[in-house]
């Protein structure tokens, strides 16, 4: 009898763990995946810049939209260029600062706290109340964890810009 007990218990510790890591596991390789879009969206906005010694107007909706509906997913929040990102013309050869950032949103199991409202109460001896957050409470908590999140997908480059020949000295 007490070696199906702790079968039962094994397994029973076994399944949280298993759920970790297969969470741990997608965030991973969906990481890295969003990684690896912000990469080649950095590469195109370079490759803008070193052309133009800035982002025109044009272009940066261009790559605004391209943001929008091809990069930003349930995963990847809050895509855009870095506040150093040159839009304004300037002499051409000059050095360009162009990046692009994002927020990676990482996903883990919820507790069940935080997903119901309700109140319960324990049956045992120890007399334990209590009650589950309501859903404007719960909406507060995500907003406020949402506001507290930093960018975390940071890009940047500084990049040569190219020197045509009338603007040689």
């Amino acid at each position: 009898m007490s070696d199906v007990v702790r079968n039962v218990f094994k397994t029973l510790i076994k399944v949280p763990v298993i759920i970790m890591i297969f969470y741990l596991i997608f965030n991973l390789f969906s990481f890295t995946i969003c990684y690896v879009k912000m990469l080649g969206l950095s590469y195109v906005a370079m490759q803008v810049a070193v052309e133009n010694n800035y982002i025109p107007e044009n272009e940066r909706a261009i790559l605004e939209k391209y943001m929008e509906t091809n990069i930003e997913s349930e995963v990847l929040k809050d895509v855009s260029f870095t506040p150093d990102t040159k839009f304004t013309k300037g002499q051409y050869g000059e050095p360009v600062k162009v990046g692009v950032q994002a927020r990676y949103v990482f996903v883990w199991p919820l507790m069940t706290s935080e997903q119901i409202e309700g109140s319960f109460t324990s049956g045992s001896e120890i007399q334990f109340s209590g009650r589950y957050k309501s859903e404007s409470e719960l909406e507060a908590l995500r907003k406020k964890k949402e506001e507290n999140e930093k960018t975390n997908i940071v890009i940047e480059y500084e990049v040569p810009g190219l020197r045509y020949y009338p603007d040689l000295d």
